[in-house]
């Protein structure tokens, strides 16, 4: 192995059954207030900053490996519904089951939707319609206005809830935006 050589889960981390079902890896737990980031450079997570406002993640939130999203750039982004908090840093089974638009700082950066596959309380959730009113709400609130404190008012934009097909789509051009990046 080379002299400095970082083992990195973007790159090494398949998407073998890819669009229904994402390997994702947890950066940020359910009920926190840390926002945390992979650091490509060191192949670990690192505290960005603690939320500016009194506010906490409603979901687990997760990078998607060998994906690139060239509105943010940076790796797509998924969230992930649980009965319980996933710890930063665990590899996590996402069954795809929608997207939420979304624009940050004027940065295209939807959130692929997804449901814990290992949980037996989300087995009937196949389309987000079939999420609660208020875990919808719930999310869409959160990320409307998580960044206020530090950023102001109308930096984060959210659109619409859309099913598993749209989340299709982007999850493809995600990866040959990857490929592209990466692969040539």
């Amino acid at each position: 192995m080379a002299e400095n050589y970082v083992a990195s889960h973007f790159h090494s981390i398949p998407q073998d059954k890819a669009p229904e079902i994402l390997n994702l890896i947890v950066e940020i737990q359910k009920g926190d207030m840390n926002k945390y980031e992979y650091n490509k450079e060191y192949g670990v997570l690192e505290l960005d900053r603690v939320l500016y406002g009194p506010t906490f993640y409603p979901v687990n939130y997760c990078d998607v490996p060998n994906t690139w999203n060239t509105g943010d750039e940076d790796p797509l982004d998924a969230v992930v519904f649980s009965s319980m908090p996933i710890i930063p840093g665990a590899l996590v089974k996402g069954r795809v089951v929608g997207i939420m638009e979304m624009e940050d700082n004027g940065e295209v950066d939807h959130k692929i939707i997804c449901v814990n596959a290992k949980d037996p309380r989300y087995e009937h959730v196949t389309h987000v319609d079939g999420l609660t009113p208020y875990e919808r709400k719930d999310l869409k609130t959160f990320m409307e206005i998580y960044k206020i404190p530090q950023t102001g008012r109308d930096s984060v934009k959210v659109g619409r809830f859309l099913g598993p097909d749209e989340a299709y789509k982007i999850i493809a051009e995600a990866q040959e935006e990857y490929k592209n990046k990466f692969l040539k």
